[in-house]
């Protein structure tokens, strides 16, 4: 059995984070069986030393970085952190299962990773945050302020832009969508890859799903992410949902 460790929030408890997201859209879609594990942030070290599973970086100090998605497979007691990871471990370990990373995609898939995250992330980090922070708990909201400002320099909620700063911030994310719809209009086929979904897929998905979840359903930002593209973005979640 696959223990998969995710992040809790506020009740009621859903998922919630663009990294964890994938994780869960793989396994699903290969129709693994596996448990879930909701931990808080400050758990994620105590927790993964125990039992094994490796931090999936360093921070910039060269401390070990604990972090969700990690898993742990009972079937060959191995412990993997990071999404990409994870889903490299799950597709040479259960071979007969569908391929995230389908031979001949795999050098492919890492420069749209690569480009993808500055892209998206680069964009709307600065909203996101403060999001992220007012549906955590107690414990986990100190960890994620204090370890957020030692990366960017002050705490989520001075990211935060504000009136007409904010409106040219959402323009900025908008655009970033723009240019991933450039790239997804160039495949022959509904997923990046054209008619396989892959791991750039469930990354796209992830975020999408994030969103939806820290900004609100009904949020502005969300229905107009849903709106961007002629509604390609919607279609997209869409099309994913049975394994989210």
């Amino acid at each position: 059995m696959i223990t998969f460790y995710d992040l809790t929030r506020k009740s009621p408890h859903a998922p919630w984070s663009p990294n964890p997201f994938k994780t869960r859209l793989a396994l699903n879609y290969k129709k693994l069986p596996y448990r879930t594990v909701n931990l808080e942030y400050p758990e994620l070290e105590s927790e993964f030393k125990k039992i094994g599973i490796p931090p999936s970086s360093t921070w910039a100090d060269g401390r070990p970085l604990y972090s969700s998605p990690s898993i742990f497979d009972d079937s060959t007691n191995t412990g993997v952190s990071d999404s990409y990871k994870i889903a490299q471990y799950l597709d040479k370990t259960y071979p007969d299962t569908p391929k995230l990373f389908p031979p001949g995609t795999e050098a492919l898939q890492a420069a749209f990773y690569a480009q993808y995250n500055p892209l998206i992330f680069g964009a709307i980090f600065q909203m996101l945050l403060p999001g992220v922070v007012r549906i955590l708990n107690p414990p986990s909201v100190e960890y994620f302020n204090r370890t957020r400002a030692e990366i960017f320099g002050k705490p989520p909620a001075e990211l935060e832009p504000k009136g007409q700063d904010r409106v040219e911030a959402w323009t900025k994310v908008e655009a970033a969508y723009d240019k991933l719809y450039g790239w997804l209009s160039e495949s022959t086929g509904p997923y990046f890859m054209g008619d396989t979904i892959t791991f750039v897929d469930l990354t796209v998905a992830g975020m999408i799903y994030g969103m939806e979840v820290i900004f609100g359903k009904d949020s502005k930002e969300f229905r107009d992410l849903m709106t961007w593209n002629n509604g390609r973005w919607a279609e997209f979640r869409k099309s994913l949902e049975q394994y989210a």
